[in-house]
């Protein structure tokens, strides 16, 4: 039977429900799996948003959090409620929380626009060979993403050049010959504005001309191979 409109029962919203009555939603939902985890992040902004929890006699949503949803670390709860706040339910089912939730912190690191549906988004994914191929979102996993945005903190350091590599390779072996047994003497370099600068460390002053004598010793080693 087909209820009337004077008796027809009214559609429940996380805004009509009592702070227990969330505590309680998201703890069935706990048990419902992967396809609630967005419904569990809108329960958990409007805790937060409302302040539910500080009206509720709890210190703050951390406190309410801990006490009466034990199944799901914070972390959790907050990546929940972060792509809750970012993306539709069909997008969370579709994608995937994490996935979601690692997109966002990309986004935020490289000044992305995140689309509605980002699934044909292009993510920069570092290869194992140094180079960066542009995959579809909807292809990545959230290793690939993490692994984006971690390049694109990072980037590399340019590589020194090719003569100069080769150059450093004479001078480092020389330098360990003659230290071999006296010091632990390290180099390192770098590619700082195009040029290479290198680096030494725990050369003994009293050792100075035998270090001097061995960059001596590297400089004039097949000097041809280091030029090609």
């Amino acid at each position: 039977m087909i209820a009337s409109p004077s008796t027809a029962p009214k559609s429940v919203t996380s805004s009509d429900l009592t702070l227990d009555q969330i505590a309680d939603n998201i703890n069935n939902l706990v048990k419902q799996g992967n396809t609630s985890q967005h419904q569990i992040g809108v329960f958990y902004n409007q805790v937060v948003d409302k302040r539910l929890a500080e009206l509720g006699g709890y210190k703050n949503a951390r406190d309410f959090f801990v006490k009466r949803v034990k199944a799901l670390s914070q972390a959790t709860l907050s990546a929940y409620g972060t792509v809750a706040r970012n993306f539709p339910e069909a997008a969370a089912t579709q994608y995937g929380m994490f996935n979601l939730r690692a997109l966002l912190t990309y986004a935020e690191v490289t000044g992305t626009e995140v689309p509605a549906d980002p699934g044909p988004l292009l993510i920069d994914v570092p290869q194992e060979d140094g180079t960066l191929l542009k995959v579809r979102f909807a292809d990545c996993t959230v290793d690939d993403v993490e692994r984006a945005t971690r390049a694109k903190r990072s980037p590399p350091r340019p590589s020194v050049p090719t003569p100069d590599a080769a150059r450093l390779l004479f001078i480092e072996a020389s330098v360990r010959r003659h230290f071999t047994g006296i010091a632990n003497v390290s180099l390192s370099s770098r590619n700082e504005g195009g040029k290479t600068l290198l680096n030494m460390q725990n050369v003994p002053m009293v050792e100075l001309e035998r270090f001097l004598a061995a960059v001596r010793e590297g400089l004039e080693a097949e000097p041809t191979l280091a030029a090609n």
